[in-house]
């Protein structure tokens, strides 16, 4: 292979690691947004069920509600699932920012950040942001963590990703 040729296969690298690169960023971007628009729609049964969406901003909610501890059977009927989706959905944006980044320091600290950010937000669009769900949403990202740092078939599953 020739200096030319070397070159240009060089450029195909770095071009084919850039267009990676912004893949990873943009499935972080999705996730973001899918967790956003299922945390802030007005009511979750409605999109749920029928697809629908909406958004009511409330400008003065009351953030006492945050630490409510006593309603997390009451909120939703079908509340175990509900969590359960809180527990995955922040894994799998743990997960991704740790693809993109290949830093879990900095992919913790954001996907903690994006959970307290939701929760809050859920009070201003009228839904029931709790301290609980944050606690859930964290468990799932430090699940992630942990399954890094000890399972080697889940390190080499993301391994393929990096």
């Amino acid at each position: 292979m020739n200096k030319t040729e070397n070159g240009i296969s060089s450029l195909k690298k770095e071009e084919r690691y850039h267009r990676q690169e912004s893949l990873k960023f943009l499935a972080v971007i999705l996730w973001g947004l899918f967790l956003g628009i299922h945390t802030w729609t007005e009511n979750l049964e409605a999109l749920l069920r029928f697809q629908t969406i909406k958004f009511e901003w409330h400008s003065s909610p009351d953030f006492l509600q945050f630490f409510n501890f006593y309603d997390i059977q009451l909120i939703h009927p079908h509340w175990f699932w509900i969590k359960l989706g809180h527990f995955t959905g922040f894994a799998i944006m743990d997960v991704l920012l740790y693809i993109w980044l290949k830093d879990h320091k900095q992919s913790i600290l954001i996907s903690v950040a994006f959970a307290f950010t939701t929760e809050i937000l859920q009070l201003f669009f009228g839904r029931d942001g709790r301290l609980y769900d944050l606690l859930i949403d964290s468990f799932g990202v430090l699940t992630v963590y942990y399954l890094l740092k000890k399972s080697t078939i889940f390190q080499k599953i993301i391994s393929h990703f990096l």
